[in-house]
């Protein structure tokens, strides 16, 4: 039975021709500094994916021996590899989905208990807080092609001083940008499910 593909495995594929061999511990390691904003991936789906592309042949593993450690599996994109992900590349995406709960809560905010829907939003903004700071920092450390160190030595993808990725830098302004956008409410946290309505009057909206 052939393998099928998803869009995570070509994330995690597009990492090893970005950044080249690497191990599964690297790969969630950078996984979550460079994908984070558009996907996330446990360290068990990360290895559950090498194991599917080694199956499609489109990455080879290969044993490092390590002085009291187990040995270390790190895997490198094929020939093979490369062609599908221009394939990939080549087809559309799927139409995006805003699937959010937050969201889903507020529409049916008349329902709710007084003070339910803006202890949600503050809540909310806190964690948009959060990831707005961690991909400034990352702002600071877009990462370069073929920069990520080998060997034994501790992954830093942003040790290295070559000119910045320029495909990076754009996802990680537009993650900048979403998480600013998060910390907007669609209206004033003082304002009640009570006295929500009131403050829908106020308001004007065109299609």
């Amino acid at each position: 039975m052939e393998q099928e593909a998803y869009p995570i495995t070509y994330g995690v594929l597009g990492l090893l021709a970005f950044w080249g061999p690497l191990s599964g511990y690297d790969l969630k390691r950078i996984f979550d500094h460079t994908l984070a904003p558009m996907w996330g991936a446990a360290q068990s789906q990360i290895y559950k994916e090498l194991r599917r592309m080694k199956e499609l042949g489109w990455v080879e593993m290969e044993r490092e021996e390590q002085e009291a450690r187990p040995d270390r599996k790190v895997y490198s994109i094929t020939e093979q590899g490369h062609v599908a992900l221009r394939q990939w590349q080549a087809q559309p995406p799927g139409i995006f989905q805003l699937r959010d709960e937050l969201l889903l809560k507020v529409l049916f905010g008349t329902l709710a208990a007084p003070g339910d829907i803006a202890q949600h939003l503050r809540a909310s903004i806190a964690t948009h807080e959060m990831s707005l700071l961690a991909y400034r920092q990352n702002a600071h450390h877009i990462p370069a092609q073929g920069t990520y160190p080998q060997g034994n030595r501790r992954p830093n993808p942003y040790a290295a001083e070559r000119e910045a990725d320029p495909y990076f830098a754009l996802i990680t302004q537009f993650a900048i940008d979403f998480e600013n956008t998060g910390k907007r409410p669609p209206f004033p946290l003082g304002h009640s499910s009570a006295s929500f309505s009131g403050f829908l009057s106020t308001r004007s909206f065109h299609p």
